[in-house]
């Protein structure tokens, strides 16, 4: 049977999220990007208007290029033992790809970083002609576009979605903890009764594999 396992992204192969770095390098204010978050939370804002007004507190202030994100995304801290996992994913024959909720920047830099060829993310930077960031192109809800970049994919390669190993550690993963092999790194609650293996630390992975 042909092997596939797919890695998130932020709190998985990061240390943290790449959307904290983003929001600060945009000169989002915690408290902001924390109301916003609360709002979402409690149903009084979906998502996609969440984007939409993330955007609008980005537009206050000053321009940032393409270029600034490439910089910011090149400083997010990854796991220590983040390229070991994935290299011992290929040795026993997995092909690996990563599954991100992050901007496709951030989650190409990524990536590239840990050498992992393919990637995808339902979240797409949009600039003008001078490279400064304009908007952001959404598929939806990250939880319900991952899942559906995940199942379009394994129908194109020919990969059984039970038989996926997915990496995990946040409530984006929850739908596709509920179809394939879902390792939950941490303690989160909400994927902790879905995940088929826990661990806490990437380096116990391969004794999975």
């Amino acid at each position: 049977m042909k092997k596939l396992i797919c890695f998130d992204l932020d709190g998985t192969l990061t240390q943290h999220s790449s959307w904290e770095a983003f929001n600060d390098l945009l000169g989002i204010m915690p408290e902001d990007d924390q109301r916003l978050f609360g709002l979402y939370k409690e149903g009084n804002l979906d998502y996609k208007d969440w984007i939409i007004e993330l955007m609008r507190l980005y537009k206050e202030n000053n321009a940032v290029t393409k270029h600034d994100i490439e910089l910011m995304a090149e400083n997010i801290a990854l796991r220590p033992e983040a390229q070991a996992a994935v290299d011992a994913a290929k040795a026993k024959g997995y092909h690996v790809i990563m599954l991100s909720g992050s901007i496709d920047v951030v989650a190409r830099n990524v990536a590239e970083r840990l050498a992992i060829a393919e990637w995808f993310t339902p979240n797409k930077a949009v600039f003008n002609e001078h490279d400064e960031l304009i908007d952001i192109e959404q598929m939806g809800h990250e939880r319900d576009a991952k899942i559906l970049l995940l199942q379009e994919f394994c129908l194109k390669n020919d990969y059984e979605l039970s038989e996926v190993i997915a990496v995990g550690d946040g409530g984006n993963d929850m739908g596709i903890f509920k179809v394939a092999k879902g390792v939950l790194l941490g303690k989160n609650k909400e994927l902790a009764s879905l995940a088929w293996k826990q661990i806490q630390n990437l380096s116990e992975l391969e004794a999975l594999l």
